[in-house]
This record gives structure tokens, C-alpha cells and sequence, in this order.
């Protein structure tokens, strides 16, 4: 059993390698990692029959977490005030280490056994819990961000006993963004085994993890046979500098926590699909048969390499631990977290062109950052932190929240995600002094509970540089939800909306028939937990051709807004590839002939010409032949006749409410559009 040491004099740390499974990620170089050949007048000094190991925990970017439950084998402890969690354990090559706290996504990964080796330990916030009355009914679970769908089909879960699970349930979804620093807190560093057995490492497409447990605490599965569908918005274009259209397959991963490494499924392919609500109008999806935390992820292999090292204020080396964001040259991003011997080492298996916002600390509470590119060594300067602030964000009752806390001091601002129980920020930032006043400002991300409602809170105070800083939150109910209908290629639909919002009290609010044409601020009740949204064209869609009806149902929590992706279709009959249009005189004209002229407007073409007729003699009926684009966007046909005495007629039709063949009359009117008289 190893033990917590609850004070540690500062030291230089002893010379360590850097390994990571089996393969290495800093490979032997610099000062620390040489070794010299075998000989017979070697000494080697007997190993050590224990090791110290010391962990940092914080948050995905950077803010010290307390409380945090860090294990090594069997032995477990609380990480301290400043995040700090130290063991001595029985020598040996490797551990598994595991980190857990109430409402962040469990971290694990492997590490190295080197004796005084010090490690970053990132962990990122469970993103959205939604509570499920009837969790063996099928439906379709979207994210408040990311674009983050799960469909599962009824009697889709098991108790770890294997018996059907029914009655309430909850659901915890946090899709990964791939963009920013919550890589940082990537699962097992990155590290992976392929389907053949072989160590990698990897660059993320896109990451979700799920978790169901019902309301004994039990962790639901998907029962055996039974899989679900999982997707996420992809904010780029291209991973890797390798573009992704749709059709791209993506390889899959699953995380084992007890091995703390990827594992490859090469039973489940992911594929890049359209989708409505990404940037690049693109999302990465798979079927799943179980859940955890799923990526879509290529091996990353390069050729490049960098020497790095961390020295402390006097210039002398000292070992650390480091995060390494890596932006490469496309946007995409990967990151590693590690730890660095006395003197540095060579990290292999790096871009030849990047962007590294480096992020060091060593015992003692050293810091330091740096940004560099791939051209030159790197040196990291440590030195003592210049501000140290415990933070915490609770609401008017003195309930702590999850918030976003940005501080600045007029020149720099950081921001760092803090957690209910409060963390601590430091900083590094120069000319800090008693005199200094830090402005914070906090924001929920999210939605959040409060006296029965769902509000956001925003609050913000004023602090010195070493100031518990509290942050009281001011709150507003969530009482309306912007909401738009949209195709899976991301058109927006004109539609018809009803909603089902779930109220604490067992009561549901229902908003039947809500007309939408392009968005509509529909109010909910702030009680509202989970909507039931369905929704369905407002019309019929040309589709391959057929007239189709386009349907759509998904539920969310109660947030600012809401897309509803009318991805079900419903065959209503064949498409129309032509009408007939003839002008007739009304009672005030007298036109013999006319002149016809039809435009398209709509999402798929805008506004455009579709075809004309002149002079065509009042009676006489003249054939429209539709174009192909019209079979495959929702336009409107816009008509309108000129009599050669002025007179005019006008007809505009949805084109899935026109039949193939259909003869539509234009009756001229000596009225213009704007009530004048059109005819001499």
C-alpha cells in the first residue's frame, strides 16, 4: 500500500525516461536521457524498493482541483488544496493511474514507475445530465452543444445484472471539443492500442463519452445484440491536413480505464456524415454496441521531433511535468501530457510544422508557458507563481455551481473552467504586486438549477492577488427556446412544431402546432428538465423524385436554442416534372394574347429564371417542363402573365404542391400588385 506524503522538501529530481506504453514518446536525448553501453566495470546502482510519484491535478485548462480521488493500484488519495497528490508505492515498471470527482469525466492513463517523476493530471467537466423518466423507451438524446445526438431504440438498456432497465434514468453526455484546450484532458494521453495489438498514439476527429445510470446508481449498458447511433459535429474540415468529405471513414476507439489506453474497434467503422448544424457542415458518426467514451481517431505517425527541457528562475535544468497543445498547420490540434527528466529529452512522433503552447510544472510549484513553433530546441522557464486565488461560483442560496471564470489585471486574462467545489488559479504574470487589482467575471455555461427553475447566472467581483474570490451569480430563468426546423444537409425547413416539456412536479407543458417558418422564439416554462421535440414540414418536399414530408423528433434539456433535424422522410407521391398554364380573361379584360413567365426562389436555387412564353393566345395552354434541380430542392414556382392589354396575373405554389400534369388558369386582372390599374 503507498502512502500520501503530506510534505515534501523541495529537490531536483533525479533523471527519468519518458515512456508511455511500449513505445516512447520522449526518446532518449538531451542531458537526462543517454545511458552508456553495458560493460563489465559497470556499476549499477540496485532499484530502489519504492518510489515517490507526484501528480498535479487540474482541470482541461488549467485550474487547480482539490478533493480529487487520484489511484495507484490500491492505494487512493485526495489530491490537496493546490491540487498536488503524492505517493510512495512498491517499485515497478509501470501503473495505472485514475482520477475521479463528482461531475468530471474519469481520467486514467498509464505512467511510467521512475522514482520522483512528476505527471499533469487533466480532467474535463461532464457537459450535460438529462433525466429520463422511461429509459427503456426509444428516442433520440441531443447535446446543448457540438451538434452531440444518441438514438438507441426501445429496451435498449441492461442492468449490470443483465435485466431489462425501466423507470428513470441518468444520462450524462459530453461531446469533446476537438478545437480547444478539453484535449488536454484527453483519456490515456492519447495513448492507444491498434486492432492488431500494436501501441500508437492519436489525433482526434471527435470524442464523446456517455454514461446511463439508473436511479439505484447502477451503470446501464446496452444490452447484448442492441446498438446504438452516436454523432458529433466536426468543427474542421480536415484532421491532420487530411481533408474529410462526406463518406470519409474514421477509424474507432474505445477507452479501457482499467488498461488507461485506447483500444481499436475494427468492428465498427465511423464515417463522416452531412450535417446541419457543424461549420464545415460536416459530423463524424458510428453505431455502437456499448457505451463509454467513443473516438473517432487516426493514428498519428510523423517524422518530426523536438528537444525539450525545463529550468528553473537560476537556469538550472529541473524535471517536470508538461501539457503540450499542438496546433498544426490545418487547425486540427492534439495534445500530451508527460513528464520531462532533469536536462530534457527529445519528444519523437511530432508534426514537421506546428504551433506548441507548452504548459510546465515541477514540485515546489514552479510554472511556467511557452509558445514556440517546430524550428529550434525548447526551453521552458520555470519560476514561483506570481498570484494564487482560491475561486468558486455559487448561486443567491450559497449553492457552488460550475461556471467559466475569465480574469485579467488590465494587461493579461486567463480563463479556466472552475467546478462546484471551487479550484484554485494561479498565474505567472509579471509586475503582480500588493497594489494589483484582478477583475473576474463568471459565466454558466449551461443552464443550471436554481429554486426549481433552469437559469443562467453570470457575477463578478474584484480581488487581490492572493484573495479567496467568491463569485455571487446573478440569475435569469430560461423562458424561451429560438427553435428552427433543418435538413440533414443543413436547409432550413419551413415547419409545424409541437413540444413536450417535462415539469419537476410529474405535470407536462405541451405547445401543440407551432407554425415556423425560418426560426421562432417559442416560451417554455423555466421548470422545464427535457423537451420532446417533433416536428414536420410544413409541406411537401421534391426527394429523388418523389413528393416526400419530412418529420423529426429529438429531446434536449432546456437551453437557449434548438435545431430540429427533419432527417425522417415519408413518400406522399411521384414528383411533378410539368404543368400546363393557360391565361384566361377575367370580366374587366380583354387580352388575346399573353406572356408568361415563371421563376424558381427557394433555399436550394435562390432566385432565378426557370423558363418564358410569349404571345401565347388566351385559352391555349402551353406545357412547363420542370428542370432536374427542381426534383431536388424545396422551390417555389413563381408565375406571372402580362396581357397585351395590360393586364396581369400572378401564381405562386409551393412545388411539392403541385401535381405532374396539373393545369393551373392565370385569370388576368387589370389591378396591379399594388391595387393600380394595369390595363390602358
Amino acid at each position: 500500500m503507498g502512502q500520501l506524503l503530506f510534505a515534501k522538501p523541495k529537490t531536483y529530481l533525479k533523471t527519468l525516461s519518458f515512456a508511455l506504453l511500449t513505445t516512447t514518446l520522449f526518446a532518449c536525448g538531451g542531458n537526462g536521457g543517454s545511458s552508456l553501453p553495458d560493460s563489465d566495470n559497470d556499476v549499477t546502482d540496485p532499484p530502489p524498493a519504492s518510489v515517490d510519484l507526484s501528480f498535479v491535478v487540474q482541470t482541461h485548462d488549467g485550474a487547480r482541483l482539490s478533493g480529487v480521488s487520484v489511484t495507484l493500484d490500491d492505494s487512493t488519495i485526495q489530491s490537496d488544496e493546490t491540487g498536488w497528490a503524492h505517493f510512495n508505492l512498491p517499485d515497478q515498471e509501470f501503473y495505472v493511474v485514475r482520477a475521479e470527482a463528482e461531475g468530471f469525466v474519469s481520467q486514467a492513463m498509464k505512467v511510467n514507475g521512475e522514482n520522483e517523476s512528476v505527471m499533469p493530471i487533466r480532467l474535463t467537466p461532464v457537459k450535460q445530465t438529462l433525466s429520463l423518466d422511461d429509459i427503456e423507451s426509444a428516442r433520440t438524446l441531443s447535446a446543448a452543444d457540438l451538434g452531440a445526438r444518441i438514438t438507441f431504440p426501445a429496451g435498449a438498456f441492461v442492468t449490470p445484472d443483465g435485466e431489462p432497465a425501466t423507470g428513470s434514468a441518468r444520462v450524462q453526455i459530453t461531446p469533446w471539443d476537438i478545437t480547444n484546450g478539453e484535449l488536454n484532458a484527453m483519456p490515456g494521453n492519447g495513448q492507444a492500442v491498434d486492432a492488431a495489438g500494436a501501441p500508437t498514439e492519436l489525433i482526434s476527429a471527435g470524442m464523446l463519452t456517455l454514461s446511463v445510470h439508473n436511479e439505484a446508481g447502477d451503470y446501464l449498458q446496452l444490452a447484448p445484440g442492441t446498438t446504438a447511433e452516436i454523432q458529433m459535429d466536426l468543427p474542421q474540415g480536415s484532421i491532420n491536413n487530411a481533408a474529410l468529405t462526406v463518406g470519409s471513414t474514421v477509424p474507432m476507439w474505445h477507452f479501457d480505464e482499467t488498461q488507461g489506453i485506447w483500444v481499436e474497434d475494427d468492428s465498427i467503422i465511423g464515417t463522416v456524415v452531412a450535417s446541419a448544424t457543424s461549420p464545415v457542415g460536416l459530423a463524424v458518426h458510428a453505431e455502437v454496441s456499448h457505451f463509454s467514451t467513443w473516438n473517432w481517431d487516426f493514428k498519428f505517425e510523423n517524422g518530426g521531433s523536438i528537444n525539450v527541457e525545463c529550468r528553473l528562475f537560476d537556469n538550472s535544468p529541473v524535471p517536470c511535468g508538461i501539457s503540450a497543445e499542438v496546433t498544426l498547420d490545418d487547425g486540427s490540434v492534439f495534445t500530451r501530457n508527460g513528464q520531462l527528466p532533469e536536462g530534457g529529452s527529445t519528444i519523437i512522433n511530432m508534426p514537421t510544422s506546428a504551433t506548441i503552447d507548452w504548459h510546465a510544472t515541477s514540485f515546489g510549484g514552479f510554472m511556467g508557458d511557452l509558445t514556440s513553433d517546430m524550428s529550434a530546441d525548447v526551453v521552458i522557464a520555470l519560476d514561483a507563481p506570481t498570484s494564487e486565488n482560491f475561486v468558486r461560483c455559487e448561486l443567491p442560496d450559497g449553492t457552488g455551481v460550475n461556471c467559466s471564470v475569465t480574469l485579467t489585471d488590465g494587461t493579461h486574462d486567463l480563463t479556466q473552467t472552475v467546478p462546484a467545489q471551487g479550484a484554485t488559479i494561479f498565474t505567472g504574470w509579471p509586475a503582480l504586486d500588493e497594489f494589483t487589482e484582478f477583475s473576474w467575471v463568471a459565466v454558466t455555461p449551461n443552464p443550471v438549477d436554481f429554486a426549481g427553475q433552469q437559469v443562467l447566472g453570470e457575477g463578478s467581483v474584484n480581488s487581490g492577488i492572493a484573495e479567496d474570490v467568491l463569485l455571487t451569480l446573478t440569475t435569469t430563468p430560461v423562458e424561451a427556446v429560438d427553435v428552427q426546423c433543418l435538413s440533414s444537409m443543413g436547409t432550413t425547413i419551413p415547419c409545424v412544431v409541437e413540444l413536450v416539456a417535462s415539469l419537476p412536479n410529474g405535470e407536462q407543458f405541451t405547445q401543440p402546432e407551432v407554425s415556423i417558418t425560418d426560426s421562432l422564439s417559442i416560451n417554455v416554462p423555466s421548470e422545464a428538465t427535457l423537451i420532446q421535440w417533433s416536428a414536420t414540414s410544413n409541406g411537401a418536399y421534391s426527394q429523388n423524385g418523389q413528393f416526400v414530408e419530412l418529420s423529426g423528433t429529438q429531446e434536449t434539456g432546456l437551453v437557449s436554442s434548438v435545431a430540429i433535424i427533419l432527417d425522417e422522410e415519408s413518400v406522399q407521391g411521384p414528383a411533378a416534372q410539368s404543368i400546363q398554364l393557360y391565361c384566361s380573361n377575367s370580366q374587366d379584360t380583354a387580352a388575346t394574347t399573353c406572356d408568361i413567365e415563371i421563376n424558381r426562389e427557394g433555399n436550394g436555387a435562390g432566385y432565378g429564371p426557370v423558363d418564358s412564353f410569349d404571345d401565347v393566345p388566351v385559352g391555349d395552354a402551353v406545357t412547363l417542363e420542370f428542370p432536374d434541380g427542381m426534383a431536388a430542392q424545396n422551390d417555389w414556382v413563381q408565375v406571372m402573365a402580362t396581357g397585351d392589354d395590360g393586364s396581369v396575373a400572378y401564381s405562386f405554389s409551393a412545388y411539392g404542391s403541385l401535381n405532374d400534369g396539373e393545369s393551373v388558369e392565370l385569370e388576368l386582372q387589370c389591378s396591379d400588385a399594388n391595387g393600380g390599374s394595369a390595363c390602358p
